[in-house]
């Protein structure tokens, strides 16, 4: 599917105004996320996404430059890999300890990871 063709299935679908990008990793196709992000931010749709890598590692490896542009118009990134040995019900949109809910705006902002409140996050839960 082209990007320009999902762009406007998002934003057909009534009350809508999040995304969620989620496995497979979606990095993997970094550019082509990193336009639909772009495409999705302009009309002011929240993106979320999932990903096996840590933030850190995304920004420090010359092979994910991708990805890290990718960053720019995600608002929160789930890191790190599920562990199935970390499995916790306690981890609201997460799956395991390990992995982090990262504001990125505020990360950006701040120069280091800016962790989300996940108990203050009103979705409708």
């Amino acid at each position: 599917m082209e990007i320009e063709e999902l762009v406007s299935l998002i934003l057909s679908t009534k009350y809508i105004d999040g995304v969620t990008l989620s496995g497979g990793d979606p990095l993997y196709q970094a550019e082509a996320i990193h336009i639909l992000c772009k495409e999705l931010k302009q009309k002011n749709i929240n993106i979320w996404c999932y990903t096996g890598w840590t933030y850190e590692a995304i920004q420090s490896s010359p092979d994910l430059v991708a990805a890290k542009e990718a960053l720019d118009d995600i608002d929160v990134l789930v890191d790190g890999p599920f562990v199935l040995s970390l499995l916790s019900k306690d981890c609201i949109y997460r799956g395991s300890s390990n992995q982090r809910l990262i504001d990125l705006k505020k990360s950006k902002e701040k120069g280091s990871v800016i962790l989300m409140d996940e108990h203050s996050l009103d979705y409708g839960l």
